[in-house]
């Protein structure tokens, strides 16, 4: 374990957003937040999972550069990362069981089924709602959303606003869910606006980017 958490898993250099300009490097197991107060939503998610890059700077993952890999080689890499989008991420057409077993069908992930069993009763969403997602309760949906993000045992997580809504024991079902990742040498990357005492102190030991003004 002490050789992977010398790793830098993810790492932001002179990537300017909000009228600032950031940079951090993130080591496996560790966490950051990344205060999201301005600019689009997803702008930070994109940049990390490489979909899309900053105007001004790089993103490293797991030591290369985003734009510098393959499209094929950028696909299968964004399979080792879980994210938890602020608008859901669904698929409007799936249902939420598709909708969870989609990341595991594209990037085939071994054992699959196991880990996505595994993480939905951990989770308390276990059997799988069968339902499109309009007709799924916010708090079920929040779970599904999360146990999709967990399931491929990835090597990163990238959190956008996750607590939305969510009930007290909720929060502490995702903060164990957490805490169990890091310790199999998971990177965790918050983004949210504000981030309350308790919130920080679960996520402990935890690193705020900063960023300085730019020019």
């Amino acid at each position: 374990m002490s050789n992977a958490a010398e790793r830098v898993a993810l790492e932001a250099r002179g990537v300017a957003r909000g009228g600032a300009v950031w940079s951090f490097a993130l080591r496996a197991g560790g966490a950051v937040w990344i205060p999201n107060d301005d600019a689009p939503e997803g702008e930070w998610l994109d940049w990390l999972t490489g979909i899309e890059w900053p105007g001004e700077g790089e993103v490293f993952w797991q030591g290369g550069e985003w734009r510098q890999l393959g499209a094929a080689a950028a696909a299968r890499e964004r399979g080792r990362i879980g994210c938890v989008f602020a608008d859901g991420g669904l698929v409007a057409n799936l249902d939420m069981d598709e909708n969870v077993w989609l990341p595991a069908r594209i990037h085939r992930w071994e054992g699959a089924g196991g880990q996505i069993e595994e993480w939905a009763r951990f989770f308390g969403c276990w059997p799988l709602s069968s339902e499109r997602a309009p007709v799924v309760g916010e708090r079920l949906r929040r779970r599904l959303l999360w146990t999709r993000a967990f399931a491929g045992r990835p090597a990163a997580l990238i959190l956008e606003h996750p607590l939305v809504e969510a009930s007290a024991e909720d929060c502490e079902l995702l903060f164990e869910g957490i805490r169990r990742a890091r310790e199999w040498g998971c990177a965790v990357v918050w983004l949210d606006r504000e981030l309350p005492e308790e919130t920080r102190a679960a996520l402990a030991p935890l690193t705020r980017a900063e960023a300085r003004p730019q020019a």
